[in-house]
């Protein structure tokens, strides 16, 4: 039996429409500072998207583009008005920033209350010690797919990642829910028995159709991470073609969890009016 394909779009479009109706309900949009630093096109690209995506959310988007040449003076006092100003909901900084600057020392400015990217060490201080916070867009996308896929508590989850952005985080994110999470790296014995007998494969490993056959059971549901460029074409880490006629379900890329992680920045952004001290 193929797998069930498991779409971002309908999860995002439910996540967006949630958030507009809090703002009805509330009478006020939320604002967010989006920084950028240089002219690196990637960040750019997301910059641009960050601020469509706000407008079409009904929600207000200051846009600060800034020179290559700035001072991580000049950055730093920028970052620090807009964590003072009441006004200012939430704050992005785009990790691509020029090298004579410091992504994680300017990151790291932000309040934890302002932090819709779950970047700053207090963010992810916090939540490894269960205390509300802003999680990572991305694994907070992972944890929808869980919702959508109905795993069941207490399942095994294999993560084949453990960066700061994405594995470690999730990890917590699994612990939390009350699922079994499992980190896998370059370094890990024998990954694919591992994660045949695990429910659930989070692929996040960097490479192209990495995942394939050996790694899956009939049972898996795999959520892919991965984007990669290969051929003109757009792929994840999964080997579609080659697992989708075996596992139990499995999320495309494009099309997936990249779909649903942009939303969940700004579903942050209203919780983080919540976070604000003295709420």
């Amino acid at each position: 039996m193929a797998a069930i394909v498991y779409e971002g779009r309908s999860i995002s479009d439910s996540i967006a429409e949630k958030i507009r109706r809090e703002i009805a309900v509330q009478g006020q949009a939320p604002r967010l500072s989006v920084i950028r630093i240089g002219k690196d096109a990637a960040s750019a690209s997301y910059f641009r998207a960050k601020i469509r995506k706000g407008h079409d959310l009904g929600i207000e988007v200051d846009a600060h583009s800034l020179p290559p040449e700035t001072s991580a003076k000049e950055a730093s006092d920028i970052i620090d008005s807009l964590a003072a100003d009441p006004e200012v909901d939430g704050i992005i900084l785009e990790n691509e920033v020029p090298e004579h600057l410091s992504y994680v020392e300017l990151a790291n400015r932000i309040p934890y209350w302002k932090d819709v990217d779950g970047a700053t060490y207090a963010s992810l201080g916090r939540l490894m010690s269960g205390a509300p916070c802003l999680a990572p867009a991305t694994p907070l996308a992972v944890m929808e797919f869980m919702r959508a896929m109905q795993v069941p508590q207490g399942s095994a989850v294999a993560i084949i990642n453990r960066t700061i952005t994405v594995g470690k985080p999730l990890s917590m994110l699994m612990l939390s829910s009350n699922y079994t999470p499992l980190i896998l790296h370059s370094r890990s014995l024998k990954i694919h028995e591992i994660t045949r007998s695990c429910d659930v494969i989070v692929v996040a490993a960097g490479h192209p159709g990495f995942l394939t056959p050996e790694y899956v059971s009939e049972r898996t549901s795999v959520i892919d991470v991965g984007i990669n460029s290969r051929g003109g074409q757009i792929t994840g880490d999964a080997d579609f073609e080659s697992i989708a006629p075996i596992v139990r379900a499995i999320t495309p890329v494009p099309g997936g969890v990249g779909a649903v992680t942009s939303t969940m920045v700004f579903s942050n952004l209203m919780a983080a009016r919540k976070l604000k001290p003295g709420k």
